[in-house]
C-alpha cells in the first residue's frame, strides 16, 4: 500500500478538541519546563537581577540628571521614589553627588562602564535560560547574544526613564490643573495627586514590552509576533495577580520584625524569582506552541502501553491517545476487519499510528499484536527496508499515517524518541535472529 503524498490539509478542530489541544500544550510545557530545569534558571535570573538592580538604578538616575537639575520639583519627586528602595540600597548619596558635580572625571567614565557591565548580569542569565529552552532548534553566536543584551538593556533604561518622566509630568498636571478634578471620583486609580499608580502601570507596560521583545528576538526561532504578544500579556497579567496576592495576604510587619531592614529585599527577591518562573514558563509555552506538531508526535510515539500503570501514564494516555490536532483529510485511514494494511515486501515509505482497533502483523512464525496508541512499521522505515510481514486489521481500525520524512524529522528532533527507536531496532533484530 502506497502513501507517497501526505498533505497537511488539517481539519478544523471542534471546541472540545481545542480544549484538548490546550491541555496538551500545557502538559508538554510543564514537562519541558521540568526537563529543562527552569526552576534553577529562574533562580539564576533572580540572582542576576539583584546584581543588576542597583547598576540599572544608577544608570537611570544618571540619565535623568540633566532633567533633574532643571527643576527642584523633579529632584524632590525622584527622592520619594528613591525612599521606596532605600531598604534595598540607598542611592541618595550617589544622587546628591551627581547633582553637585558639574564636571566629568575619567573615574566617572570608568565607573559608568563598570555599571553597564554589572547590569548585564540579569540579561545574560535570561539569554542562557532562553538558549536552554530553544537549544534544539537554535544555535546563536555569542557575539549576537552580547549585542542583543546591550540593545535590550539600553531600551529598558530608556523606557524606565521615559516612564518616570511621564509619571512626573502627569502628577504636575494634576497639581496645577483643575480640568481633571471632576474625573478624580470616576477614575481615582489614576487621577490621584502625587500617586504612584501611573508609575506602577508604566512599569507593567515596560514588563510587557520587554517580555514581548525577548520572546520574539532572543529565541532565534522567529515565533509569530501574535504569540509573543499574547504570552507576554499572560505573563505580565499573571505576575500582576501574584503581586496583588502577596501585597494583600502577606503581613509585611511580621517580616520586618524577623528580618529587620532587609525584609524589603527578601520580599523583592521572592517577587523577582516568581516573576522569572512565570516568564520562563510562558517562554517555554511559546516553544511548545511553535513546534507543537513535532512535540505531539513525540508524545504519541513515547506513549505508555496499557500494561504500564501509574497516574502519570494513565493521564498521558488520556491526553494523547487521540491526537486530533495531527489529523488531516489525507493522513487518516480507516480499515475494516480482515483488511490488509500492508504486505510483506512492500516499500516502507510511511509509519502508522493506531488510534483505535487492533492489528496483527505476521512476520514468519512470529506474531505481533498492536493496540491503540501503538506505532508500527517504524523500524523498516528508519532502516529503508521493505516490510517484513503482513499487517492485517483484526477489527475496524483508524490509523494516522506519517510519511518517512515526517517520522525521521521526529527522530532527529527528539533524543528520547531516537533512543526508543534504536532500542526497538535492536529488539526486532534480536527477535528475528
Amino acid at each position: 500500500m502506497k502513501n507517497d503524498g501526505i498533505h497537511e490539509t488539517k481539519r478544523k478542530l471542534k471546541k472540545s478538541q481545542k480544549l484538548t489541544k490546550l491541555g496538551q500544550i500545557i502538559y508538554i510545557t510543564c514537562a519541558n519546563f521540568m526537563n529543562n530545569n527552569l526552576w534553577e534558571s529562574a533562580s539564576s535570573c533572580s540572582f542576576g537581577f539583584i546584581f543588576s538592580f542597583i547598576p540599572l538604578s544608577l544608570i537611570i538616575i544618571a540619565l535623568l540628571t540633566g532633567l533633574i537639575k532643571l527643576s527642584p520639583d523633579i529632584y524632590q519627586w525622584v527622592l520619594k521614589i528613591v525612599d521606596e528602595i532605600r531598604p534595598v540600597y540607598d542611592i541618595t548619596p550617589f544622587l546628591s553627588n551627581l547633582m553637585n558635580n558639574n564636571a566629568i572625571h575619567w573615574v566617572d567614565i570608568l565607573l559608568g562602564f563598570w555599571v553597564i557591565w554589572m547590569a548585564r548580569k540579569m540579561f545574560l542569565s535570561i539569554m542562557q535560560a532562553m538558549t536552554k529552552i530553544f537549544r534544539s532548534v537554535s544555535e546563536r553566536k555569542t557575539i549576537i547574544n552580547q549585542l542583543f543584551i546591550f540593545i535590550l538593556e539600553f531600551l529598558i533604561v530608556i523606557l524606565i526613564a521615559f516612564t518616570i518622566i511621564s509619571a512626573f509630568i502627569f502628577n504636575q498636571i494634576l497639581d496645577h490643573s483643575f480640568l481633571l478634578e471632576n474625573f478624580s471620583d470616576i477614575i481615582p486609580f489614576f487621577i490621584t495627586r502625587n500617586s504612584h499608580n501611573l508609575l506602577s502601570v508604566g512599569m507593567y507596560i515596560i514588563i510587557f514590552i520587554s517580555s514581548s521583545c525577548i520572546f520574539k528576538l532572543s529565541s532565534g526561532t522567529h515565533p509569530k509576533l501574535s504569540w509573543c504578544l499574547i504570552y507576554a500579556a499572560l505573563s505580565t497579567f499573571s505576575f500582576y495577580i501574584f503581586s496583588l496576592f502577596i501585597n494583600k495576604f502577606m503581613n509585611l510587619t511580621n517580616y520586618n520584625v524577623i528580618y529587620g531592614t532587609v525584609s524589603t529585599l527578601v520580599i523583592l527577591m521572592m517577587k523577582v524569582y516568581f516573576f522569572f518562573v512565570i516568564f520562563l514558563f510562558f517562554a517555554q509555552m511559546i516553544y511548545v506552541t511553535q513546534y507543537f506538531d513535532i512535540l505531539l508526535k513525540s508524545q504519541i510515539y513515547l506513549l505508555p502501553t496499557e500494561e504500564e500503570e501509574g497516574l502519570i501514564n494513565n493521564l498521558r494516555r488520556i491526553m494523547f491517545l487521540n491526537p486530533s490536532a495531527l489529523k488531516t483529510n489525507d493522513n487518516t485511514l480507516y480499515f475494516k476487519a480482515g483488511d490488509l494494511i500492508y504486505a510483506k515486501g512492500e516499500a516502507s515509505n510511511c509509519v502508522y499510528y493506531l488510534r483505535s482497533g487492533k492489528i496483527t502483523e505476521k512476520c514468519g512464525e512470529s506474531i505481533i499484536s498492536y493496540t491503540p496508541g501503538s506505532f508500527f512499521g517504524d523500524t523498516q522505515c528508519l532502516l529503508n527496508q521493505p516490510r517484513t510481514g503482513n499487517a492485517i486489521a483484526d477489527t475496524e481500525v483508524k490509523l494516522i499515517v506519517f510519511s518517512a520524512e515526517e517520522f525521521k524529522e521526529l527522530i532527529r528532533r527528539s533524543p528520547v524518541a531516537a533512543t526508543k527507536a534504536v532500542a526497538k531496532i535492536s529488539e526486532d533484530s534480536f527477535t528475528q535472529a
